[in-house]
């Protein structure tokens, strides 16, 4: 009987072409990895400043100049709302802050931070423009209003925030330019929550205009940002007394946030 071993078979070796092209996709996809992921950013980053040239032009369309017709317009409304007795007086002064400042009247986009008191809804509004290169530095503009017997002086204040943020739409400066109006004639928290806000943004407040409170508002603010911490200035603003005044003092302020904003 006769036995037959079969010979060991071995693996076939891999050629120089194949070993070669083995070592270039070695070498040549991880570089490939990393051009793809610069030109994918380069893309991202092209179409971003493209949204934001469109955005920046179609704000300056909406611009419109400071003038005592438009103030006298916001603050007949403004007051109008004020003067109700209902509950629902804070949400339409909200409604109407919103609805007039927003994308398609003046291009911007605006925040309403909601809250409930009592019966009420009550809200902070605020738009912005973000700075370029340090938009985390903000300069704000705040007006409080919701004080009884005080609806036609906030009235006056409101509308002069509002035709502020309507003459510099499309403004860019270093700092972030913000505007904002508070409630807190009734919601005692809602510098608390404004504050909150930049603080979860990792923001610093760094000047704060307040038109028209108190000086118990001016002491509200400091408490809020915690302005012997932060070295936040605070620069109170007497609210005006007549609309001609209002457009006088509009153009002094335009003046002075966009200098802080530098």
């Amino acid at each position: 009987m006769r036995f037959y071993v079969r010979p060991f078979m071995s693996e076939p070796s891999t050629s120089p072409a194949q070993g070669r092209f083995i070592r270039a996709a070695l070498v040549i996809f991880p570089v490939g990895t990393v051009v793809f992921g610069i030109l994918s950013f380069g893309i991202w980053w092209w179409k971003r400043e493209q949204v934001e040239e469109r955005g920046y032009k179609y704000a300056l369309a909406l611009r419109r100049d400071l003038s005592e017709a438009s103030l006298a317009r916001h603050a007949g409304i403004l007051e109008e709302a004020l003067s109700r007795t209902d509950a629902a007086r804070f949400q339409a002064v909200a409604a109407y802050l919103e609805s007039s400042m927003g994308a398609e009247n003046m291009g911007y986009q605006v925040r309403r931070d909601r809250s409930r008191v009592g019966e009420s809804e009550v809200a902070n509004v605020d738009v912005e423009l973000t700075g370029k290169p340090r938009p985390r530095e903000v300069v704000l503009l705040l007006v409080p209003y919701g004080e009884d017997g005080k609806a036609e002086a906030e009235s006056r204040s409101l509308a002069m925030l509002m035709g502020l943020a309507h003459a510099l739409t499309g403004e860019t400066r270093s700092r972030t330019l913000r505007f904002a109006a508070v409630p807190l004639g009734v919601d005692p928290l809602a510098l608390v929550r404004l504050a909150e806000v930049a603080d979860t943004r990792r923001e610093r407040v760094m000047q704060v205009f307040v038109l028209g409170g108190s000086k118990a508002v001016e002491d509200a603010v400091d408490t809020a940002f915690q302005a012997g911490r932060t070295g936040l200035l605070i620069k109170p603003l007497t609210p005006p007394d007549s609309l001609e005044t209002a457009l006088a003092a509009a153009g002094v302020l335009r003046t002075a946030l966009l200098e802080a904003a530098d």
